[in-house]
């Protein structure tokens, strides 16, 4: 089985600025043990992300692979692991299918583990991750972590329901466990 993540806002602290150094990066309370708890349970765990603070010039390619090697270690200070990072670093105004809220990210992924989009839920925090999601035709889970919130007090589009709308990481994680009997 596999579990897609959106990045800032369900794993990390989402920064209005966007998280542009290792010092600005820093996990959600609980979200660590939530990926050790798949990873214990033989679930593979692929982030999808949007980081156009790479296509926008703010940091480089470099930069941003730092960011998620520093990511993977605080992760596995807690036991835990990440098997892929997809990353779009499209700019908006040039955005390409891997973008969210296409779906091309979601499905390579899909792709390299061989996972029926069926049964692989996407855990996201804003509009674009459910779209994408739909677009994929995976499962949607919404964070009210990050932009979730507001997202939700916004209103979800009917068009995306279904949607779970969970607290955080660690309750979506126990809904994907429960309904897929893991």
């Amino acid at each position: 089985m596999l579990v897609l993540l959106d990045r800032d806002g369900v794993i990390n602290v989402d920064r209005p600025d966007s998280v542009k150094s290792c010092d600005e990066l820093s996990l959600i309370d609980g979200a660590a043990e939530a990926i050790a708890q798949l990873n214990r349970s033989g679930v593979k765990i692929a982030v999808v992300t949007n980081q156009s603070v790479v296509g926008r010039g703010i940091i480089t390619p470099d930069a941003l692979d730092a960011i998620h090697r520093h990511l993977q270690q605080l992760l596995q200070s807690k036991g835990a692991a990440l098997d892929a990072i997809y990353v779009c670093a499209d700019h908006p105004d040039h955005a390409t299918h891997r973008r969210k809220p296409e779906a091309g990210m979601l499905q390579e992924a899909l792709q390299h583990f061989s996972a029926d989009p069926a049964k692989t839920p996407m855990v996201g925090d804003a509009l674009r991750d459910l779209q994408a999601a739909k677009a994929a035709g995976c499962p949607r889970y919404l964070v009210r972590t990050g932009k979730g919130s507001e997202l939700e007090k916004s209103g979800i589009p009917d068009a995306l329901a279904p949607v779970e709308v969970v607290d955080h990481l660690p309750a979506a994680v126990a809904h994907i466990m429960a309904r897929y009997r893991i």
